[in-house]
């Protein structure tokens, strides 16, 4: 199965992030702390994550990849 990963130095921070969005498990969360949910990136929740790859397509900038 595949992994996801997110590099948040390309990640653009939004609290509408479309990924996390579209992800069907509910497994892209924001990484805790910050001003607003998502304001330090976000997180996959490896449990939760099925590889199915939604997330990566709507990622505009390419944050969000298939490890």
């Amino acid at each position: 199965m595949s992994s996801i990963e997110i590099d948040n130095t390309r990640c653009d921070r939004s609290p509408g992030c479309p990924s996390r969005r579209v992800c069907p498990q509910g497994a892209i969360v924001p990484v805790d702390g910050g001003t607003y949910p998502g304001s330090n990136g976000y997180r996959v929740i490896e449990d939760r994550c099925t590889g199915c790859g939604i997330c990566a397509r709507v990622c505009a900038g390419g944050a969000v990849t298939l490890g």
